[in-house]
């Protein structure tokens, strides 16, 4: 019988003739077939990494990872020291000229301190007496200023003593003569005042505190 009679019957009810397979067919699979568990066909494992291979990957990692923040922190230094740098360099940039033109300021001082009482020409003292507030007025715009001198206790990192002499009057090392006046630019001392000092005395029998100045 062929398969269109045997659809024919069992359209009608008859018996029907299981249909085989032809040559090169797939056979169905099975309701009742096991699926093959992973392994048992040959095939490796999937994970093969050891529990010392985990430590190894972590402790490694780890590794990496503070070696980066320790490059992240010396970058930002770096950073850092640079602005600050560029910054010093423009705060600072008069420094120079500052120190050419104190020496000038000096000489000015000096012909102002010793012009005649009586001078016949008034008009020349108070010509060199506003050139010096010029000068001065000039570089405190760039950031110098004086020193603080007479009348100060020493600072030895501002002051520098070139004599001294014992005082009844003082408690404390104390700034009683300037000879030449100091000056900084910002917080940076340019140069320190020459000073004469005074010292308290010492008790009668104590040793001089300060014999060699």
């Amino acid at each position: 019988m062929t398969p269109e009679g045997r659809r024919r019957d069992g359209a009608r009810g008859g018996p029907v003739e299981p249909v085989r397979p032809g040559p090169g067919a797939i056979p169905e699979a099975s309701d009742d077939a096991v699926p093959m568990a992973a392994g048992e066909a040959g095939g490796a494992p999937v994970d093969t990494a050891t529990q010392a291979e985990v430590e190894d990957l972590r402790r490694e990692l780890a590794e990496r990872n503070d070696q980066f923040l320790r490059l992240a922190a010396d970058f930002e230094n770096f950073r850092r020291r640079k602005a600050q740098e560029a910054a010093d360099r423009v705060r600072y940039a008069s420094e120079e000229a500052a120190l050419a033109l104190l020496p000038v300021l000096d000489n000015l001082r000096r012909a102002v301190e010793h012009l005649p009482a009586q001078e016949d020409d008034p008009q020349l003292q108070s010509g060199l007496r506003m050139v010096v507030l010029q000068f001065e007025t000039a570089l405190a715009q760039i950031g110098v200023e004086r020193v603080a001198s007479v009348g100060e206790a020493f600072d030895p990192a501002v002051h520098q003593a070139i004599g001294g002499e014992e005082s009844d009057e003082v408690t404390v090392d104390t700034v009683v003569d300037e000879v030449q006046a100091g000056y900084r630019l910002h917080d940076r001392l340019l140069r320190p005042a020459l000073v004469r000092i005074a010292h308290p005395r010492p008790a009668p029998g104590g040793a001089a505190a300060h014999p060699g100045i």
